[in-house]
């Protein structure tokens, strides 16, 4: 074995053990190790539009959305989580695929690793160069265009765990909030007048099929926020 095959190979046993120290999707792993804490996982998702991370405080309920993929594409991703305020946070995974479907992973509890990073010499091999004839360059190619818009789930209107839509105003008792709804081609739905519950379900009997829709919240008469939300039916 000549020194240029005995590279090849440090380098492909070293790439292998990177990635199997990730879960593969569905699962993932959230751990805290050394003050840092990443979340981390290979995907086996080639038509995924969106993976989004997301982290609740102290439960298994209220996520919201703490970072979304730049290419929801990629292999393998590994994320550090540096606004979190303490460790018993609480992580699951949104997944949108083409079209409109979607699901959540399991929820997982931040693990803390203990262990000490074992800190391995590298392999150091001299491989003796030969000058290339120099190649051409090719033309430049035009920029890419521009990434779409990432779109980032409602804190106050979204889908529950159970498919249905959820509202969610905390102050409502307080302050007050109306909701009109729309399909996705504009045409109006319906229209709350004023809500008056901090915590309210819509069963997706309310909406007429699968798909997309639109809100605009309203709070004292002045727009809050304008985004939209996923309904599917059972199979």
């Amino acid at each position: 074995m000549n020194k240029q095959q005995f590279l090849l190979l440090v380098l492909v046993f070293c790439s292998s053990s990177l990635l199997a120290q990730n879960d593969t999707l569905p699962k993932f792993s959230a751990k805290k190790k050394n003050g840092e804490i990443t979340i981390s996982w290979i995907s086996v998702f080639k038509n995924a539009s969106q993976i989004n991370i997301q982290r609740s405080k102290d439960s298994t309920r209220n996520f919201s959305t703490i970072h979304s993929l730049p290419n929801p594409n990629v292999k393998s991703y590994t994320f550090t989580d540096k606004t979190a305020k303490n460790d018993s946070g609480f992580y699951r995974i949104f997944i949108l695929l083409e079209g409109s479907n979607y699901f959540f992973t399991v929820s997982k509890r931040l693990f803390i690793d203990t262990s000490k990073t074992q800190i391995v010499e590298p392999v150091i091999v001299t491989v003796k160069t030969v000058d290339k004839p120099k190649v051409k360059e090719p033309e430049e190619k035009p920029a890419p265009p521009p990434p779409k818009p990432v779109w980032v789930p409602s804190v106050y209107i979204f889908t529950g765990d159970d498919g249905n839509a959820v509202i969610k105003l905390p102050d409502a008792g307080s302050k007050k909030y109306s909701i009109r709804f729309t399909k996705e081609d504009g045409s109006f739905l319906f229209l709350i007048p004023e809500v008056k519950e901090s915590y309210l379900t819509l069963d997706k009997v309310n909406f007429m099929k699968s798909g997309w829709y639109f809100f605009e919240l309203l709070e004292e008469g002045k727009l809050k926020e304008k985004n939209k939300f996923l309904i599917t039916r059972d199979n």
